[in-house]
């Protein structure tokens, strides 16, 4: 029961099929997003007024004190009239550290290639993706480029040479860098096992080459990995916890003193899967989970509730028995003695021999 409540309230949350998460899709293009400056100012503010939107799961603070007309400056003076390829490895240095914001321990959530679930995941955990964060929440599926001539390029961004070298090459990485830095306690991270046979902990994405590097010892305790597998993904060449990749992250935890733990699957990640396509072999497993027998200790726990019931009943019985039934019968039973008291003497009165007139005039 409980899991079926849980599924209907996620399939209200969910994205579907053409649907986006958080932000409504801008006007298809491989150009900058119209309106940018007003657009990630616009979401600033909505941050800050700690009103969060549908679905977000932002980390509200009154006491912030960021400039958001100083942010969109410190976005554009690094992007607005640039070479589209050539900005540098410095560029969006001051935009990026100029947002950090601290997230409380426990709290973050990492992910790679598994966007969608992770957001909703963490927005029923609390736990904060980048997208929470105010840069993230800013910035999140916004396409961006400049133009020497009309300061950003709304019509096509050109292809740079490798991605690192784009305006979302060197924005995200940096930004995912700097949130990582800043996690703390517990850390989790959704790691997708369903990449046609590539790995999981794969070179080149962002977690590997950005975010791993970035926790260290000194304030993350403990690395939780939870491996999500599509449904319906049967494949021999799907990753499983301690092989493959995943034993190379787990070997770096180590060297980095970070207790390291792997999840596959697990049920609160497949429920929200399920919301979505609850016809699904591993939904209706899910579902008939939900109905094993009861174990010892819960088997115990209802004996234990059953014997108070009964010596509650008896208790009542026994309270009825004195107060009300016993003295309702005593009641009876004094009643009919004084009625058989009163019978008695009327009798005895009517027995009598009545004393002949003659004899009391003879006395």
């Amino acid at each position: 029961m409980f899991i079926f409540l849980m599924l209907s309230l996620l399939a209200a949350l969910t994205p579907q099929e053409g649907d986006t998460y958080r932000f409504p899709r801008y006007p298809a293009g491989d150009g900058t997003t119209p309106n940018i400056l007003d657009l990630i100012e616009g979401r600033c503010f909505e941050y800050l007024e700690c009103v969060p939107p549908i679905n977000s799961n932002i980390e509200c603070d009154p006491d912030f004190s960021f400039n958001c007309t100083s942010l969109v400056m410190d976005f554009k003076k690094d992007i607005a009239y640039q070479e589209p390829c050539t900005l540098g490895p410095d560029a969006f240095e001051d935009f990026v550290n100029n947002t950090a914001q601290e997230f409380p321990p426990n709290s973050h959530l990492l992910w790679s290639g598994t966007k969608e679930i992770s957001h909703v995941y963490g927005l029923f955990t609390k736990r904060k993706t980048l997208e929470d964060s105010l840069v993230g929440f800013m910035m999140n599926d916004v396409a961006f480029c400049g133009s020497v001539e009309t300061g950003f390029d709304f019509r096509q961004c050109p292809s740079c040479q490798t991605f690192s070298e784009s305006a979302s090459g060197i924005f995200w990485p940096k930004a995912s860098a700097k949130f990582a830095s800043l996690a703390s306690g517990e850390v989790e991270v959704v790691l997708s096992a369903s990449n046609g046979g590539r790995p999981s902990f794969r070179n080149g994405s962002i977690f590997r080459s950005i975010e791993v590097p970035k926790l260290t010892s000194s304030k993350v305790s403990k690395l939780t990995t939870i491996l999500v597998r599509d449904l319906g993904d049967n494949s021999t060449t799907s990753e499983h916890c301690g092989a493959g990749s995943l034993l190379e992250l787990k070997n770096i935890m180590h060297e980095k003193n970070i207790t390291f733990s792997c999840e596959e699957n697990p049920n609160r990640i497949r429920a929200i899967q399920c919301a979505t396509n609850p016809r699904a072999k591993e939904c209706i497993d899910l579902f008939n989970s939900d109905k094993e027998p009861c174990s010892s200790y819960t088997a115990f726990i209802v004996v234990i509730v059953i014997l108070v019931v009964i010596i509650i009943v008896v208790f009542l019985l026994s309270l009825y028995y004195f107060c009300v039934y016993k003295h309702t019968k005593d009641q009876k039973y004094k009643t009919f003695t004084s009625d058989k008291k009163s019978e008695n003497r009327a009798s005895q009165s009517m027995d009598v021999p009545a004393i002949p007139m003659d004899d009391i005039v003879q006395v």
